[in-house]
């Protein structure tokens, strides 16, 4: 059964998460596992919000706990005929990780994308090592479709990265369980 945090929230990014997030692109651990391959600043990340809001190909939404921003989730490259998007997320606040916090924003950000969006499918792409996220994408339903052979740099080296589907009859399944279990 999945459990969710009722502690955990989804809301539109704004301009004021902007400090939060430059921060978290300065930790290593998170440009590692996203494989940014620019140096982050304050204006940057500003600009990439006020992009994303125009943006109707975009979805960003802040992962609060306790009403704190502890990281994003990001519904992008979002396809009107095909219905599909894809989904990237992280957790900055290291005392947030680890927790299932994730797992329930990316949770509340799917509901919003089947639901609200009326998306088909969301997909995205992990790299093989990354063991927690791709722990969590398994458990919301997402399915392995492919291998990307040599696709991410770590650590100074080629590993592979996972393309993962989750379809709309597929999420509303695990809704059902979850509604059960917290009813």
């Amino acid at each position: 059964m999945l459990k969710l945090r009722s502690d955990v929230t989804v809301v539109p990014v704004s301009l004021e998460h902007a400090p939060n997030m430059f921060r978290w692109m300065c930790d290593p651990v998170i440009r590692k596992n996203l494989g940014l391959r620019s140096e982050p600043s304050l204006e940057r990340t500003e600009t990439w919000i006020k992009n994303a809001l125009q943006d109707p190909t975009v979805h960003p939404l802040a992962a609060l706990l306790n009403d704190q921003h502890v990281g994003n989730v990001v519904l992008d490259r979002i396809d009107a005929y095909l219905a599909s998007a894809r989904l990237s997320v992280y957790i900055g606040e290291p005392s947030a990780r680890g927790a299932g916090v994730g797992l329930t924003a990316i949770y509340r950000a799917l509901v919003e994308g089947f639901e609200s969006l009326c998306l088909h499918k969301v997909w995205l792409t992990v790299h093989c090592q990354n063991y927690a996220a791709i722990n969590a994408y398994v458990k919301l339903g997402f399915t392995l479709e492919g291998i990307l052979r040599d696709e991410f740099w770590l650590d100074g080296r080629r590993v592979n990265a996972w393309y993962m589907g989750l379809l709309h009859d597929d999420f509303k399944r695990l809704v059902v369980e979850v509604e059960k279990g917290n009813g």
